[in-house]
């Protein structure tokens, strides 16, 4: 399961706001100085992303939450935004060389298209699967908040 802290923002009935604070872990990275992700995230860190989510827990305006995905609908995901394109692209590549033997700047028009084709089928199906909750994320649970100036209540004696 992946994790993310965020904080609700908002209450809408059985719905919640959640804002989430993107943040990078380049600074425990050996390669942080080479690295084009460590880059990007120097100009990204610190990005506000907002997510709507149905509950049935009672939480209020700035509780602390933990987010999960399961480790499977990333992968899916990551697939379905980033391979499944590339691989339709391929396949029209495939297809308008082998089988249709088209010249090479038809084949390029063709490659162009199957490209585009994997990218509204990957919207398809990005939409269907957000009706069916398969790459939302779900509240795994709250933090609690410590009041501050009362004592913490622990049951071992300080000494």
């Amino acid at each position: 399961m992946i994790e993310e802290s965020g904080r609700v923002v908002a209450v809408e009935g059985d719905e919640v706001w959640i804002e989430t604070i993107r943040t990078s872990s380049c600074s425990g990275c050996s390669a942080r100085s080479g690295c084009g992700q460590g880059l990007l995230a120097k100009v990204k860190d610190g990005t506000r992303s907002h997510i709507r989510l149905q509950t049935d827990l009672k939480l209020a305006v700035d509780d602390e939450v933990i987010l999960g995905l399961p480790e499977q609908a990333f992968i899916r995901s990551s697939f379905l935004a980033y391979g499944f394109p590339i691989l339709m692209l391929i396949v029209a590549v495939l297809l308008a060389d082998t089988v249709f033997e088209l010249a090479e700047p038809w084949i390029i028009v063709v490659a162009l298209l199957g490209l585009a084709v994997g990218f509204v089928v990957m919207r398809l199906i990005s939409q269907l699967s957000a009706i069916r909750d398969d790459f939302q994320p779900e509240i795994l649970r709250v933090i609690p908040q410590i009041a501050v100036g009362q004592p913490l209540k622990t049951d071992c004696p300080i000494t």
